[in-house]
């Protein structure tokens, strides 16, 4: 924890753009490690200030990982903000799929896992799981699901089912 608020501390007295590219991350270290130390009310605080500005991460991998790293840290400490005492000062805004639009994509990318051709969940997957639920975000997503639907590379009964999981994820 202290290595990690002394890199913060660190980006804030640099305080220009040098630096601004590097908040995501330093956010993700600093929910990382208030999970860890069992506070996950403030982990969740982190990890939105993290969404907030993934924007400012460099394009791909490392954004890519600071998507990834934000979304499943948010997934995974929604619950605990929304318990906390604190609810009014805290930001948690829902950054997830309707369930039942997120039930039916993960069971289209599990059959997706399972066949030895990947090109749909290569397409797929990187906007899913990075997704944070701003409107950008939605509409990566459903390009990515866009682009599989339009290769045809599916089954029919997949083609039909991803169908609506395109127009579920526009309406959200």
């Amino acid at each position: 924890m202290r290595w990690n608020q002394e890199c913060l501390d660190r980006a804030d007295r640099v305080g220009d753009e040098r630096v601004r590219g590097f908040y995501p991350s330093l956010y993700v270290n600093m929910g990382h490690t208030c999970r860890q130390l069992g506070q996950p009310a403030l982990a969740h605080a982190y990890f939105v200030r993290a969404a907030d500005r993934v924007s400012d991460a460099s394009e791909g991998q490392y954004g890519d990982w600071n998507r990834f790293a934000i979304a499943e840290g948010l997934r995974g400490t929604a619950s605990a903000a929304a318990e906390a005492d604190d609810v009014a000062r805290m930001d948690v805004r829902p950054r997830l799929l309707d369930e039942g639009v997120d039930a039916r994509l993960q069971e289209l990318l599990a059959r997706w896992c399972a066949r030895p051709d990947l090109k749909a969940l290569g397409l797929a997957l990187p906007a899913y799981l990075g997704y944070l639920g701003t409107e950008e975000d939605r509409m990566r997503l459903r390009t990515a699901l866009h682009r599989v639907h339009a290769a045809r590379w599916l089954p029919e009964d997949e083609q039909a089912e991803l169908e609506a999981v395109i127009g579920a994820v526009g309406h959200g």
